[in-house]
């Protein structure tokens, strides 16, 4: 059986672990992203020193943020982690470790492990949408992750869902994402929330505005994918995902959707991975690739 090196680029940490060719996990740790290219290598040559201790590996596979162009193994657009972008890439890593090595962007390759080994594995057409700071996304079409012409297929956050608010504060990244769930519920109650304390607070009756808010902007997102791109499935991740009541929350505001104009249900599950996802995906990309 084959093994592969994942590596998932954060901006707060490099996550990265042994995928197996059968899409199992394990040796998996992480350490802090460094501030320049040059540490970021010699951190990479330490990670892969470190495997090779333990384990032949056959191969690297990256996953990263930005405008990820694979063929031509650049990274454009921006990140947290500038120092990626703008560069020979692929060609730098390739020559240091004499591996194959490939790269693909992070929402892309979470979008890939769930069509490998999880919610989506008996699924030929789906759509992944990550709600979390932001709102990121995929769409996965018999294993291929549409890229787009300029590298921005799947970026669901910056679709327009209330025209009414100047650009891009009407954008769903801007309203739809957690980050301003929790924005506004802290407004609304004059403190500031986490997460949990919205939840642990879900009664009080300006809090339940607010998540009805969310689950409608969410579900009006979802509306728009599945009328544009039809995937034959919706999955839906980042940490807010794991409550139930968001799936079913969003659920209820779909089907009212729907109701109006007498269509299908629309199918919408919970994503299975969660912090494995980018490097089970990126393991898969390069399986596909190389």
């Amino acid at each position: 059986m084959q093994h592969y090196l994942a590596i998932d680029i954060g901006g707060t940490s490099i996550k990265y672990g042994i995928v197996h060719a059968d899409g199992t996990l394990h040796a998996s740790d992480h350490v802090p992203t460094p501030a320049t290219w040059d540490a970021f290598l010699e951190q990479l040559d330490a990670i892969v020193s470190e495997i090779k201790m333990t384990q032949a590996i056959d191969g690297l596979a990256i996953s990263a943020p930005g405008a990820v162009d694979s063929t031509a193994g650049v990274i454009h657009g921006i990140s947290a982690v500038q120092y990626i972008h703008d560069r020979p890439f692929l060609d730098a890593l390739r020559e240091r470790y004499a591996l194959p090595v490939t790269v693909l962007n992070d929402a892309n390759a979470a979008a890939l492990a769930e069509g490998w080994t999880g919610a989506a594995a008996s699924i030929e057409r789906y759509a992944t949408v990550v709600i979390g700071t932001g709102v990121g996304g995929a769409f996965v079409d018999k294993q291929a992750v549409m890229i787009g012409s300029h590298f921005h297929g799947g970026e669901f956050g910056y679709w327009i869902l209330d025209p009414s608010l100047p650009h891009p504060d009407g954008t769903w990244s801007k309203i739809g994402a957690t980050a301003a769930l929790v924005q506004r519920c802290s407004d609304r109650l004059g403190r500031p929330l986490s997460g949990q304390d919205i939840f642990a607070l879900q009664t009080d009756a300006a809090i339940q505005e607010e998540l009805e808010r969310f689950y409608r902007w969410n579900a009006i997102g979802l509306y728009n994918i599945q009328f544009s791109l039809d995937p034959e499935r919706i999955l839906i991740g980042g940490g807010i995902s794991r409550r139930p009541e968001v799936r079913d929350g969003i659920k209820r505001h779909l089907d009212t959707l729907c109701d109006a104009f007498g269509t299908f249900r629309i199918d919408v599950e919970t994503c299975a991975h969660f912090n494995e996802a980018n490097l089970i995906g990126a393991a898969r990309f390069h399986m596909l690739n190389v």
